[in-house]
């Protein structure tokens, strides 16, 4: 029985590796610190590489700019265009996880060795820094985020709560009320 089991997950694992369960692989053998060269720009936080034969989709991992039809829209994806479109870039996955809910790649993208696309974008208002998944540069990205915000660029120029994506008005809201938990002095 128990090697009856063993077999069937061994041959599952198999069978996944080589994409038959919808992965693509191993991300961290085809796409980790490798050069791509980009396609086009779907949005301000997703391009296309052309890996062989076949276009991929990229996320830029921690980053999230606005969707369509949202304050800072347009500004996010000619942005995104004007610095990625038709550059070779290298992109850099985080240990935790590869792909999004989409099944797009995840990753941090460098336009030159020390030049981070995703960090740049937050930086200059074009995106924000996305609280809802834990990576390496998190912490950066926060960062450059309150001085973004700090100093209106991009974005933050004349933003309202409710222009806002809904996770980060609920962030916001969460942020806030755990900060006056703790500086309520305790009922005797």
């Amino acid at each position: 029985m128990i090697a009856g089991v063993a077999v069937v997950v061994l041959g599952l694992i198999a069978v996944d590796h080589v994409g038959l369960l919808g992965a693509t692989g191993n991300d961290w053998v085809q796409f980790d610190k490798k050069t791509f060269p980009v396609t086009h720009v779907i949005s301000g936080d997703e391009i296309v590489i052309n890996c062989g034969d076949q276009d991929v989709p990229v996320r830029l991992l921690g980053i999230d700019a606005p969707d369509p039809g949202v304050h800072g829209d347009a500004a996010a994806l000619a942005y995104t265009q004007a610095r990625a479109t038709g550059k070779s870039v290298t992109l850099r996955l985080e240990p935790t996880q590869t792909r999004d809910e989409k099944r797009n790649v995840l990753a941090y993208v460098y336009l030159q060795d020390n030049d981070n696309l995703n960090l740049d974008a937050i930086r200059d208002g074009k995106a924000y820094a996305d609280r809802r998944m834990k990576h390496t540069l998190a912490s950066s990205f926060e960062t450059a985020e309150t001085e973004a915000r700090k100093k209106s660029r991009g974005l933050w120029n004349g933003l309202r709560n409710e222009d806002m994506p809904a996770w980060r008005q609920q962030w916001l809201k969460d942020f806030f009320a755990a900060r006056r938990a703790t500086t309520r002095p305790a009922k005797p």
